[in-house]
């Protein structure tokens, strides 16, 4: 019994009852929940923003869409118990439909932001290369840099230097609505008020005469 309120209790605090997350995603120590969330680390594979957003929408997620400081916390926290010391992890914002208007891969919206002092960058505004061999590529996609406290920072979606020996590959975070629970773009609600009519129109069901 002791042992049993000591798993309940693990599951409260840390928010790993992965028995809420989809059956089509792997469930093992990288699959992590918040909420009505899962979380999928994808830690040890490293891809470009599109193709690692592609991946999670494969199995019908998209990118870590992050609403608030909390989320946020959450996740620098799992990164942490993961033993993650890579540089960060691709997020679901990007400013590739507008430049300058970043925007989550979901449609959603929120005032929360974590970008770093300086960040993000202005399109051509004298940046400083990173690399000896970089492209003039426009820094649209936004990476959580892990190594620097989970700050935002924006990187080229995609590298395309004139060798190809240097790519914008980073390990991701894949984010899934928990079992049973709608995507926000497609919840309906039925208004109490309408609900209790549409009882209260039903017919009474007849009784049976008494032989």
């Amino acid at each position: 019994m002791l042992s049993l309120c000591i798993l309940l209790l693990a599951t409260v605090v840390y928010g790993d009852d992965v028995s809420i997350c989809p059956s089509q995603i792997q469930h093992g120590a990288t699959l992590k929940t918040h909420g009505t969330h899962c979380y999928e680390f994808q830690l040890h594979i490293k891809r470009d923003w599109k193709a690692a957003q592609g991946d999670c929408a494969a199995r019908g997620g998209t990118l870590v869409v992050v609403n608030d400081n909390e989320e946020q916390t959450f996740l620098m926290s799992s990164l942490k118990s993961l033993s993650f010391h890579a540089t960060g992890v691709w997020i679901g914002l990007s400013d590739t439909n507008q430049e300058g208007t970043f925007a989550w891969v979901t449609g959603e919206t929120n005032s929360f932001t974590f970008w770093a002092p300086g960040q993000p960058h202005s399109p051509h505004s004298g940046r400083s290369v990173r690399f000896l061999l970089d492209s003039v590529a426009d820094e649209d996609c936004v990476l959580m840099k892990y190594s620097d406290s989970g700050h935002w920072h924006d990187y080229p979606c995609k590298k395309l230097d004139p060798l190809g020996l240097v790519r914008e590959n980073y390990p991701y975070v894949c984010e899934y609505n928990a079992v049973g629970t709608a995507a926000p773009s497609t919840v309906s609600t039925i208004a109490p008020s309408t609900l209790s009519s549409t009882f209260a129109a039903l017919p009474d069901t007849p009784s049976v005469p008494t032989l």
